[in-house]
């Protein structure tokens, strides 16, 4: 498969002492920080406030570390193995909905056309109607997630429901050769497995993913427990300010975009140019986590009674 994880490096815990960089609101609690992440376009990000030294000026040191997914990453985050942790904004959510107390760091992307895309191998009567799904097998990367909201989202306007199909939980990495090798009928992948799939295994369009009414869908962004973050506030902070910066250079240079993915993916320089990637966001806009949860509200996902407002870090 085109994707291979980040190798994770071995993170030492420091508390700064006298001299210490600082960050404009305090000094940090900590300089060296594990963050999860995915193998995908979404968390460009990171890589690139690494690499331009965004996180060093602010005076942090961060160690990037695989996950399968933002439901994954959460035990680790709970259990100390993880200090912030992307992933999507269901998972985020109905975490918080199931007394596990997450904070949002900062915001991460937003759907474009093509991002994110249901595939199916070539000469599938599936391709462009996902009407036919009734009865298939459809990998996910992480069940009860954002992949299931864009899946009962088509399948709803299809004319379908999500009990006519079975969803299995499959890592991004390996989507490709679970479609090729007929253990799913269908996958849900995004950028860039969508273009790498296509090009490897002749994928084929089922459907995009987050178009008309969910067009511009936030996706997924940073998040922290509520303990860690009460605790680190400045360390915090710093975090994102260095991801927004971040996502201010992604928006304007697409050619940056390749040029960071490239480094931490092994898709090819010619596919990463013609691939969709999504809207890089950093500040965090509660009306955003609202889309997310009226739509999770709707699909039966998740129940009523989270304040929003207290879920985001100001």
């Amino acid at each position: 498969m085109l994707l291979v994880p980040v190798l994770a490096l071995a993170a030492c815990r420091t508390v700064p002492g006298e001299g210490s960089p600082s960050a404009a609101a305090g000094a940090l609690e900590l300089t060296e920080i594990r963050v999860g992440v995915l193998p995908i376009g979404d968390v460009a990000a990171v890589h690139l406030a690494i690499q331009k030294g965004l996180f060093e000026a602010e005076g942090l040191a961060v160690t990037p570390e695989v996950t399968q997914g933002g439901a994954a990453a959460i035990p680790a985050l709970e259990g100390g193995d993880l200090d912030i942790a992307y992933g999507a904004w269901p998972s985020f959510l109905i975490a918080n909905q199931q007394g596990i107390e997450l904070r949002a760091v900062a915001d991460g992307v937003a759907a474009t056309q093509g991002f994110m895309e249901f595939l199916a191998m070539p000469g599938s009567p599936l391709e462009g109607d996902p009407s036919g799904m009734a009865g298939m097998t459809v990998a996910l990367n992480t069940l009860g997630n954002l992949g299931e909201l864009a899946l009962r989202a088509t399948l709803a306007d299809a004319g379908l429901e999500y009990a006519q199909v079975t969803a299995v939980e499959i890592p991004f990495p390996e989507m490709g050769a679970a479609l090729e090798g007929g253990s799913v009928d269908v996958i849900w992948t995004v950028e860039p497995g969508v273009t790498g799939s296509k090009a490897d295994i002749g994928a084929v369009t089922v459907i995009d993913s987050f178009v008309d009414e969910m067009a511009g869908f936030p996706v997924a962004g940073y998040f922290a427990t509520a303990e860690f973050a009460e605790r680190n506030p400045n360390t915090v902070a710093a975090f994102a300010r260095a991801i927004e910066a971040a996502s201010r250079m992604l928006n304007g240079d697409p050619n940056l975009v390749v040029e960071v993915v490239q480094t931490y993916t092994e898709v090819p320089v010619d596919l990463l140019e013609t691939a969709a990637f999504p809207e890089y966001r950093g500040e965090l806009d509660v009306s955003q986590l609202q889309r997310v949860y009226d739509y999770l509200l709707e699909f039966g996902m998740i129940e009523e009674g989270l304040d929003l407002e207290s879920l985001v870090l100001d």
